[in-house]
Parts: C-alpha cells; sequence; structure tokens
C-alpha cells in the first residue's frame, strides 16, 4: 500500500535537501517528475514547458550597453557627443543650452521659445514686411518710395527725390552779389552795387573799421544818393590874433571834402605845419566839444572874410 503525504501535513521549514532523494521519481497524478535535470531524451515534455518559462536573455542596441560582469547586470545608456538629452536626477530630460536671452526653455508642459528671445542675432533677414506690427514709416509701406521732393526757390536738387537714391541738394544764386564755397554762403567781392542799397542807408556808425573793404564794393557802384552825408558853407570872424577856428561839425575822414576861402582866394591845405595866413591844417574833431577845426599858419588880418565848405562826417 502506498503512503500519500500531502502538502499541508507537511510543517513549513521541515524538508530539507536530506530529506529529499533528488535522484528518485515520484508519482503525482498529474506524471512523472523528476527533480534532477531533465534529459531531452527521458524528460522531453517537462524540459520543452520549463524552458518555456524562462526569458529570453538581453542584448544591446543602438546606444544600449548591458554590462553582465556583476550582478546584477548594468544597463546603460550613451547619449553620444553633443546631445540633446540628458539625466537629470536619474531621468531622461531634454538639454536646452544656456544663453543670454534663453531663446528655448521649457516648463512642466513642454519647451517654448521664451518671451523676448529673439533677438537680431538669430534673424536671417528673411522677415516679410507683411509680418510687421508696424509695416509702414509715415503712412508709406515698406519697401515703397516715398512722395517725390522738388526743390523751391533759391534750392537746387539734382533730380527727384523719392528716397530710392540719393540725390544733392544746392542752392540756387540769382545775379551775382552773393557767392558759396565749402564754407558756406557770402557776400561775393564787389558784389554790393548801387542797386542793392536803399537812399541813405549807409551812415557812418554803420561803418567800422576796415569793414568794408575796397575789394567789396565794384567801382562806380555807389552814388551820392546811397551816402547819407551833408556839406555846410560857415562864414569866421578874424580878429588878426586867432589863427584855429571851429567848425560846426565834425569832419569827414577825406581831407580833401573842405575849401577854405579867404576874402574871395582859396587857400592851400597842409597836411600839417602850415605857413602864413594863406596854408591851413584841419584836424577832425579837435575844436572845442569834438568839432572839426582848421589852424592858419599866421592869424589872418582882422575883418578878413573867411568863408569855409565842408563835409559833415
Amino acid at each position: 500500500m502506498a503512503i500519500q503525504i500531502r502538502g499541508n501535513q507537511v510543517a513549513n521549514n521541515t524538508l530539507g535537501p536530506t530529506q529529499i532523494d533528488e535522484t528518485a521519481t515520484y508519482d503525482f497524478s498529474s506524471g512523472t517528475v523528476s527533480v534532477a535535470t531533465p534529459s531531452s531524451a527521458g524528460h522531453a515534455a517537462t524540459k520543452a514547458y520549463v524552458d518555456s518559462k524562462v526569458v529570453d536573455t538581453f542584448s544591446g542596441g543602438d546606444g544600449i550597453a548591458i554590462d553582465a560582469s556583476g550582478n546584477p547586470d548594468v544597463i546603460s545608456v550613451d547619449l553620444a557627443t553633443n546631445p540633446g538629452m540628458q539625466f537629470t536626477s536619474n531621468k531622461l530630460d531634454l538639454k536646452c543650452k544656456s544663453e543670454s536671452g534663453g531663446t528655448i526653455t521649457k516648463d512642466a508642459n513642454g519647451i517654448y521659445i521664451a518671451d523676448s528671445a529673439i533677438s537680431s542675432a538669430k534673424l536671417a533677414g528673411s522677415i516679410a514686411n507683411a509680418k510687421l506690427a508696424n509695416s509702414t514709416i509715415s503712412g508709406k509701406a515698406l519697401g515703397t518710395n516715398l512722395d517725390a521732393l522738388a526743390a523751391g526757390q533759391g534750392l537746387a536738387i539734382g533730380g527727384a527725390f523719392n528716397g530710392s537714391a540719393a540725390q544733392t541738394m544746392d542752392l540756387n544764386l540769382d545775379g551775382s552779389s552773393l557767392a558759396k564755397g565749402g564754407s558756406g554762403v557770402k557776400v561775393a567781392d564787389g558784389g554790393i552795387g548801387a542797386t542793392q542799397l536803399a537812399s541813405n542807408a549807409v551812415t557812418t556808425v554803420k561803418i567800422g573799421d576796415n569793414q568794408v573793404t575796397a575789394a567789396k564794393i565794384p567801382n562806380d557802384s555807389i552814388g551820392s544818393a546811397k551816402l547819407l552825408l551833408q556839406s555846410e558853407w560857415v562864414s569866421l570872424t578874424a580878429n588878426g590874433s586867432a589863427t584855429a577856428f571851429d567848425l560846426g561839425h565834425t569832419l569827414s575822414g577825406d581831407f580833401a571834402s573842405i575849401i577854405v576861402v579867404r576874402n574871395g582866394l582859396i587857400m592851400e591845405q597842409k597836411s600839417s605845419s602850415p605857413s602864413g595866413m594863406d596854408e591851413y591844417s584841419v584836424s577832425l574833431n579837435g575844436g572845442t566839444g569834438g568839432v572839426g577845426q582848421i589852424t592858419f599858419g599866421t592869424a589872418p588880418t582882422n575883418g578878413d572874410n573867411l568863408r569855409v565848405w565842408y563835409i559833415q562826417g
């Protein structure tokens, strides 16, 4: 009679290797099973079943390497050189280059272009006008010409200007009174004639020393009507002792603009040191109060008729 011991009749941890005959075979209701390594001849069915339950071994693929030299085996990932992926805190992560402006960035929702991150250096010059928020300048669409610019009175332009090409602006000078050069516009040498001056327009206070040179005035261009000058005849009283006589006004710088008559005869003017009563010298403002003055070489005779014509200064 065969005796059966079922699993629930054996206490836990009571059967060891010494209690089991590993070379024996045991008859279970499901068939013959051996605890020894089954052979293909005697236990073909059992071997096939067990082999089907064994997991296939791993082998590395592209970028995947398996190191089976230790226990457990180690699987590593090769991210190559300059990868776009990286491991961060043991997690595979997208790698973003850190640069000024942070063009590409990421958060929990994914990768995105950062605000204000597109700089001039990132543009290839291929943005169409239609893509610009403001595609006009002063009402003119980008890529179109401006309204034509024409020269008015006194101005000249090399050609029509509408922004498409550079042009040179210039001045048109009418006549010869004005001239121009690298330093600017000026009065032309000899350019002020009688027609440019209003009557009585030039007074002595408007003429500074050496301001208007002969080169600035054409010959015969200033007539008497353009000069604010006045002439005067005065009578002087000779008393037989006075040699110097004051006039009523200052005199012009031109000594030729004075005539002295004694007893109907014209006296001779000297620049200095006159001799006798027939010669005299002139001071522009040497008289009392700064008026003009004439001085004879000797005092005219008492009762002589003295008359002086001069141009006021």
